[in-house]
């Protein structure tokens, strides 16, 4: 009697290859959970640092990005962690720029990553 023929070294090496990337995908997936809950909310940032614009500069309007309003927003996202750039997607001259959420990138690299990963 013959023995049986074994499946050829490749398919096994293969196939224990995709299973490596199968455990490898789901190890990751929740970390990027906890991760994500982690991530700052631009919006409310920004809100909240509008609210706080128009409390200490009432007669200023946000229009330029040199007027004391509009100095004070940016300072208060980059106390917040956000850098502000016109150069961003999204960031529209159509209105304010530094009233725009936008207009404004996270220095953290938790939230770069988001960025780059929801912009795929």
């Amino acid at each position: 009697m013959r023995p049986m023929p074994q499946a050829p070294p490749t398919l096994e090496r293969s196939t224990r290859a995709h299973a490596m990337r199968l455990l490898a995908g789901a190890a990751v997936l929740p970390v990027a959970l906890t991760l994500a809950g982690c991530l700052p909310d631009r919006a409310a940032d920004m809100a909240a640092c509008q609210a706080e614009a128009a409390r200490f500069y009432p007669s200023f309007r946000v229009v330029d990005p040199d007027d004391p309003g509009s100095r004070f927003i940016i300072g208060c996202m980059a106390t917040k962690g956000y850098d502000f750039s016109v150069t961003l997607p999204g960031c529209s001259s159509a209105h304010p720029l530094p009233t725009q959420a936008a207009c404004y990138t996270s220095g953290s690299w938790v939230e770069w990553m988001a960025e780059r990963l929801g912009a795929r």
